[in-house]
């Protein structure tokens, strides 16, 4: 056996974690496209095709090592979001969660001695320091818009 079905079943939850995060970054893009803020809207769509890869990077992990994939069922997204602030907060927040979910898997691998489980989890996570990175910059400048209005201008400025 190349994986234990407790490590499987992890990835295969890590699987519905990533389309849960690309179905909300599309859901904000909507949001934002609805508001007018088009080039903000971008950024999420980028997030969603980047997050959809991560699935299948899970996927391809469980399906080179031979073991069966369950995609679990995703759950809805319908937030409300008050400012800019609140969806710099719920990308932030989604992908610390991230983060940590991906730790865990790796801890797992670490226990049960699947190097490479293991690797690829160091792989996913080292991704997530730009996943930081991007959240944590968009959270500094959403901060300082406290109105809607203002987001039209940092729209503007990255312009398309």
């Amino acid at each position: 056996m190349l994986i234990s079905d407790t490590l499987r079943n992890s990835i295969c939850e890590q699987i519905g974690h990533e389309k849960y995060n690309s179905n909300l970054y599309m859901y904000i893009c909507g949001f934002l496209r609805n508001k007018g803020l088009d080039n903000l809207a971008k950024h999420f769509e980028g997030q969603h095709l980047e997050e959809f890869n991560h699935s299948i990077e899970f996927f391809n992990l469980l399906t080179d090592l031979n073991a069966d994939v369950i995609i679990p069922e995703i759950k809805e997204i319908n937030l409300y979001f008050s400012n800019i602030t609140d969806v710099a907060k719920a990308y932030l927040d989604r992908e610390i969660l991230t983060t940590e979910s991906i730790d865990s898997i790796k801890q797992l691998a670490i226990i049960e001695s699947n190097p490479v489980v293991e690797e690829k989890m160091r792989e996913m996570i080292s991704l997530q320091q730009n996943e930081y990175a991007e959240a944590t910059s968009f959270m500094d400048k959403a901060s300082l818009l406290p109105e809607w209005w203002m987001c039209a201008l940092w729209d503007a400025s990255i312009g398309g």
